[in-house]
């Protein structure tokens, strides 16, 4: 795999060895899981419920659990052309031969590459197909709540919370595989789960009813989650203070889906911050809930964690937040470490339409908010709307422009320019909400409303987002339709689409030829539909009443809001059973009361100690980049409790000022590095803790004490060793070093950023001398490093001793000193 990363673009991705990641002893393991999310390292690492799921499973000294992750298109294409399985990160073992393989469904359009795992792996797609052979294929997370487009491809879906469930499904799993018991026994004993949906033993008037976790305080949550060596989406400490919502706004799935709201205490979410802060290094911290501000006692938690966290530098930031909770304390709140950029989601633009969608926002209080954050040095906002809503008008998408004018005119009296962003998507409408009986609006409609918003928003100066048409019409159809598109899934896969998601690679002539082999209209899946429709996911019993849904529906259609939830006998929606599942709220007094032992200090200026530090950068994490390297050694002195300094202003950043980049895939036996300290520690003590929270591969061999005051770190010479193995002969790699070394120029087009220019190399050089070894040639180049123009090892090579294409990528370059 390690002569893999040669070849593709962010080999980070595929290395694993991240900080907190677990690989056991398999003699040891009697059951191997394999958990698969199918989209890129960087979105699935984001995905908090991978983590939990990692770290509940690995508990269990009879279980190992693996990640693998789609690979991206160039790793697929080199996989397929050397006929290499796809394996897993941890151990690097094919999927074919684990025993349970575990896909995370977030979203509709990462079906194909579900099946492109499937393919990869050398498993077949559909369950009918697989024997006790192969590893047991199951899925969970949100799109489960319409299995029907990809049920024919699983052995069992999870529906609902997974935390419990996805261990009993393991001991059912372990004693038939120990009894060597036939598939058929396997799928018999997991349809008797509650929550877990077998397809191919499911009768049409058979009922499966959701798994739920009435109080979540009781679910495990990751205190050690494994720190990615690359920046992913989002790259910080992701905490769960509340699952589901209290507001009902009726177009939103999640909402519906993980009723009834339920808080963590705040005691827990303290032990997980402290617990996991110590073990990652993060420098932020988001707590996550689809409505973070309705956090019972929010504004009494919130001054307690900041006293926490401002001492270490540590930024706090949510992911989306209605303004009314915004203004005033929660906002001065945060910004006491930094400013982190705040997300609103007003939705719709007009009053009567957010009162049918069931969320109301005052726009006085929108526009005195954000006046007061503007004023307070607030740069980064973004504002969310959808198009497509059912009972939306023409003023209603107007609405957006004008409401987002005025919001740029409010900037400018605060003479702050803040960088705002107006992102806009297209309504679908989702299962198990009010509006699942809804339509989606047709390709041209979205396609109009798009290009008024773009022209309307331009002429203000407004960054505008929108996502592809086709992906919204593809996103509707899936989630709104039935078994027949397992069929257009397999062809899709077969005409070459990956990463629908991915407006770069989303292929929609691809999708129509799909649809078109198999004789099926795509309007039909996203019309309208009749209250005695049965619907594809009729027979999943959320606990939510379907008479609930459709008054909901109907009140949406004459503009009439509903209540958010309440403690106080509610019975609205038919799910609380009002003694073990109900309305889980924090009492805001014993909020109060709960002992804070941080307090808050001030930070004194005082004496700074820099550290020089030398480091070697060895094996296969030699492919993270210098910006991750840097983020790496910066969450590493965080772990290793090291008083970093930081920078002023805006963004304060530590200072950690590296010698030179080193380019992606080469060794070093020698890397400088300066770190300056608050307060003084032996240079011993710096090397040993670091050290103790570096991962492999990386190690300081020498620390010293710098004084404060000297010019950042330099390099004015390196020295290369470039293994040529056989690629090249001897007499061929001689003549090319003496022609460059006699001539007094030697110019190479060098490609940069999607630029080309061209270079003379010949100053850069000071000397080339080769060198034969048991394994073939080796050239010792020293380079002169200048502030002028700079060339790779290898992009020297390729010129002087004309080595290209997979040739040139098996030359293994390491730096000496």
């Amino acid at each position: 795999m390690e002569e893999l990363l040669s070849f593709v673009s962010k080999p980070v991705r595929y290395i694993g060895q991240e900080i907190n990641s677990i690989k056991k002893d398999y003699s040891k393991v009697r059951l191997r899981f394999c958990l698969s999310f199918p989209d890129v390292y960087e979105v699935g690492m984001s995905h908090l419920g991978i983590q939990i799921l990692y770290q509940i499973l690995n508990e269990k000294e009879w279980i190992s659990c693996e990640r693998v992750f789609a690979p991206w298109v160039d790793m697929e294409r080199i996989l397929r052309e050397r006929e290499i399985a796809l394996c897993s990160l941890e151990s690097k073992t094919p999927l074919n031969r684990f025993d349970i393989l575990g896909f995370s469904l977030q979203y509709e359009l990462c079906y194909t590459n579900l099946l492109n795992i499937l393919d990869l792996s050398n498993i077949p797609f559909f369950s009918r197909e697989r024997d006790e052979r192969f590893p047991l294929v199951i899925g969970g997370g949100p799109m489960t709540f319409n299995p029907a487009p990809v049920a024919d491809f699983f052995d069992a879906l999870v529906i609902g919370d997974g935390e419990e469930v996805i261990i009993e499904i393991c001991e059912i799993a372990l004693k038939w595989k120990e009894s060597n018991g036939k598939k058929d026994d396997l799928l018999k004993s997991l349809s008797q789960i509650k929550g877990v949906y077998v397809p191919l033993l499911h009768s049409k008037n058979q009922k499966v009813q959701r798994r739920l976790i009435p109080d979540i305080n009781k679910a495990p949550f990751p205190l050690c989650p494994i720190v990615p060596y690359m920046r992913i989406i989002h790259d910080r400490l992701n905490i769960e203070i509340a699952r589901g919502c209290k507001r009902g706004c009726r177009f939103c799935q999640a909402g519906f889906i993980h009723r009834p709201y339920r808080e963590r205490s705040p005691e827990v979410i303290k032990e997980i911050i402290n617990s996991s802060l110590k073990f990652t290094g993060y420098e932020e911290v988001s707590l996550l809930s689809l409505s973070a501000g309705d956090y019972s006692g929010i504004r009494i938690l919130l001054p307690q964690l900041m006293d926490q966290l401002e001492k270490k530098r540590i930024a706090l930031s949510f992911p989306s937040l209605r303004i009314e909770s915004i203004v005033g304390q929660i906002a001065d709140e945060i910004k006491r470490v930094r400013k982190t950029g705040l997300t609103i989601a007003p939705e719709a633009s007009t009053e009567r339409l957010r009162k049918g969608i069931n969320k109301e926002m005052n726009e006085d209080i929108l526009f005195q908010g954000l006046f007061e954050l503007f004023s307070k040095g607030w740069k980064n906002l973004k504002l969310y709307f959808m198009i497509g809503l059912p009972t939306e008008r023409d003023e209603d998408v107007r609405g957006i422009v004008d409401l987002s004018k005025r919001l740029h005119n409010l900037s400018r009296k605060t003479k702050t320019h803040p960088n705002i962003s107006i992102s806009v998507s297209t309504f679908v409408p989702k299962p198990h909400t009010p509006f699942q009986w809804e339509s989606q609006i047709s390709l041209e409609e979205i396609e109009e409303k798009l290009h008024f918003l773009r022209e309307g928003l331009k002429k203000n100066h407004l960054r505008f987002k929108w996502q592809d048409p086709h992906l919204s019409l593809l996103e509707g159809i899936f989630s709104m339709g039935d078994q027949r598109l397992s069929g257009v899934l397999v062809e899709a896969h077969r005409l070459g689409c990956r990463f629908d998601g991915w407006s770069d690679q989303f292929r929609y002539d691809l999708w129509e030829k799909a649809f078109e082999k198999y004789g099926l209209n795509m309007k039909l899946f996203n019309r309208r539909k009749e209250l005695q429709e049965i619907l594809p996911w009729a027979f999943i019993d959320t606990g939510i009443s379907i008479s609930y849904l459709w008054n909901e529906y109907q009140k949406s259609l004459r503009g009439e809001p509903s209540p958010p939830c309440s403690m106080m006998d509610c019975h609205r929606c038919g799910i609380c059973d009002g003694e073990k599942i109900f309305l889980r709220e924090n009492d805001s007094d014993k909020i109060l009361s709960i002992r804070n032992d941080s307090r808050r200090e001030l930070r004194r200026e005082g004496k700074k100690w820099r550290y020089q530090l030398k480091f070697t950068k060895k094996g296969s994490i030699s492919y993270i980049s210098h910006l991750e390297l840097s983020h790496l050694f910066y969450r590493a002195s965080n772990r290793a409790d090291l008083p970093l300094s930081y920078s002023q202003g805006f963004h304060p950043m530590p200072k950690i000022i590296f010698a030179k980049a080193l380019p992606v895939g080469v060794e070093s036996l020698s890397e400088i590095v300066d770190i300056e300290l608050e307060r003084r520690i032996s240079p011993d003590e710096v090397m040993k803790r670091l050290n103790q929270n570096l991962p492999h591969g990386i190690e300081v061999i020498e620390a010293r004490l710098a004084f404060p005051f000297t010019s950042p770190p330099q390099v004015f010479r390196s020295v290369y060793w470039i293994s040529l193995n056989h690629f090249i002969s001897k007499e061929e790699a001689i003549s090319g070093i003496k022609k460059v070394i006699d001539s007094s120029e030697f110019l190479i087009t060098q490609k940069r950023k999607g630029k080309t220019r061209q270079i003379d190399i010949r100053p850069l050089i000071e000397s080339m001398n080769l060198k034969e070894e048991n394994s073939g040639l080796l050239v010792e180049l020293v380079i002169r490093e200048t502030f002028q123009v700079s060339a790779k090892p290898l992009e020297i090579i390729e010129a002087v001793l004309n080595i290209k294409g997979e040739e040139l990528h098996r030359c293994r370059v390491k730096k000496i000193e």
